[in-house]
């Protein structure tokens, strides 16, 4: 067994030394392409932690006897293969974003936040070490950081595991359009992160079950403008698969530390158990709860694919909640979770593969206020780390932010090797509760909208290759109506994306 695994680990290691360690969560065709074969059953790794490293999915790849796919298979499979075959490649890439404005909000698969940006990407990969360099100028940022180094990291490969430094976008969870979780919404945090780099399955004695799994930590700091500067942030995620068709997540989120907090180690491992609420384990937090270690979220996240008639269906869903509130006798150690639940379908549309979905998000919170009246303004919120769990003006996780419900249909479509096309009509309702926690305030509350707005918006954009050159060309299409008296807003943005592999 030890001679098996071995042997298994070296020739991942040489099957793999000019590659690019992971797929980041600019591709929503190839996250697409990659779960139509992952559900069909022969990508055998978890697919739901971005970023998704590229051993375990350039080895399933080669084991697929093609000659037994359908057409939707085949076809996903040379999609992923020609991308495989383009990160095996050390790059350089030059890229060109036109839009007539930000684009307000960014889900998987959409990598410019703020108009009109220009950004230059090489990146270069041996045997022990990797590294990508992606320098950007935009021309008019929200936040006034006109050159950045998003997407930027440092990576060394010690046996089954990547240390990485950077600012790398993260997408933790099943959904398409966003997650509770973790989204790549929010520019990336500057951050040193461990992952698992193969998901060799862990064997369960006496039996023949293997179980694949993954994990990912990261320790970030939120140097953006907040009340807290220079908080902290860490993340974990556990990945696997119990059996086939069935795919787990677990993840937490914490935030401690920062400018006259304490981050010591001792203040860490009271995050790392759990004992960050005053009066829980006998955690003394102080008269002005100077001793509070942090700011958690936790939960967990489930997809399970199976056939109907011979047609694919993803189920998913993600179930995510705050801290709790242990004081006194209470035994709750999670208060006001939060869900997520989606529904997805491989079909044939106009001749075209398209992955279809329906996705619905909740964040409503009820957190009444001593005069009882029902407003929300907690989740994703902390009374110490008022700026919450937020970078730069836009939410870690969901992409609308809190007291929000969303609903989601989205169409991702194939038609040929070089061309694709997504659309999305998303019905949202945005700070249902009509209250912001600071009004006025672009460091604390809601930053989409003070006020209650229901949104309707229609979304697409076409991509196609052709040799070295990249074109992407897009509109969003969308109607707010708000109470208040204030007057309905009609709006579009359409946006050109081009990109050059030199």
């Amino acid at each position: 067994m030890k001679l098996h695994k071995l042997s298994y680990t070296l020739f991942l290691f040489c099957f793999f030394t000019s590659a690019e360690p992971w797929i980041d969560t600019s591709n929503i065709y190839l996250r697409s392409s990659i779960q139509q074969l992952a559900d069909a059953g022969h990508i055998k790794t978890p697919v739901t932690t971005f970023p998704l490293m590229w051993l375990d999915i350039g080895r399933d790849l080669k084991h697929v006897d093609y000659s037994s796919l359908n057409s939707a298979e085949k076809q996903a499979f040379d999609y992923v293969n020609h991308q495989f075959r383009m990160a095996k490649n050390n790059s350089k890439k030059l890229e060109l974003n036109i839009a007539n404005k930000d684009k307000r909000f960014t889900s998987f698969g959409e990598d410019f936040r703020d108009k009109n940006n220009i950004k230059i990407q090489t990146s270069h990969m041996t045997e022990s070490f990797a590294f990508g360099l992606s320098t950007s100028y935009t021309f008019s940022p929200e936040d006034n950081d006109k050159t950045r180094f998003d997407g930027s990291y440092v990576a060394g490969f010690i046996g089954n595991w990547v240390v990485s430094l950077g600012k790398q976008d993260r997408w933790w969870g099943p959904g398409w359009d966003s997650n509770l979780s973790l989204t790549n919404n929010a520019r990336p945090i500057p951050a040193l992160s461990i992952s698992r780099r193969s998901a060799i399955p862990l064997e369960i004695p006496f039996t023949e079950i293997e179980i694949p799994w993954t994990v990912t930590s990261f320790m970030g700091v939120m140097d953006d403008k907040r009340v807290i500067d220079d908080t902290l942030l860490w993340g974990f995620r556990l990945n696997f698969q119990p059996f086939d068709g069935l795919e787990v997540g677990l993840t937490r989120l914490a935030q401690f530390g920062g400018k006259d907090r304490s981050q010591s180690l001792s203040t860490f491992f009271n995050v790392l158990v759990g004992k960050d609420n005053c009066g829980a384990s006998g955690l003394d937090c102080g008269v002005n709860k100077e001793n509070e270690p942090g700011n958690q979220q936790a939960g967990y996240d489930l997809r399970y694919s199976f056939n109907v008639l011979n047609t694919p269906i993803g189920l998913y869903g993600q179930y995510f909640a705050e801290d709790g509130d242990n004081s006194g006798s209470s035994l709750s150690f999670l208060t006001e979770p939060k869900v997520q639940v989606g529904i997805d379908t491989n079909l044939k549309i106009f001749s075209a593969h398209t992955k279809v979905y329906l996705e619905y998000t909740d964040t409503y919170a009820d957190c009444a206020d001593i005069d009882n009246r029902n407003i929300g303004n907690c989740y994703y919120e902390h009374h110490i780390y008022q700026t919450g769990m937020r970078y730069q003006q836009r939410t870690l996780g969901n992409l609308y932010d809190n007291d929000a419900t969303s609903v989601v249909l989205g169409f991702i479509s194939t038609i040929d090797q070089n061309t694709n096309v997504t659309s999305k009509i998303r019905h949202l309702q945005l700070n249902t509760d009509n209250n912001d926690k600071a009004p006025g305030n672009n460091i604390i509350g809601n930053p989409l909208t003070e006020v209650a707005e229901d949104l309707i918006m229609v979304s697409t954009k076409v991509q196609h290759s052709y040799k070295n050159w990249r074109y992407t060309l897009g509109l969003d299409l969308s109607r707010s109506t708000f109470e208040n008296d204030i007057k309905d807003k009609k709006q579009a943005n359409l946006f050109l994306k081009v990109e050059y592999n030199l």
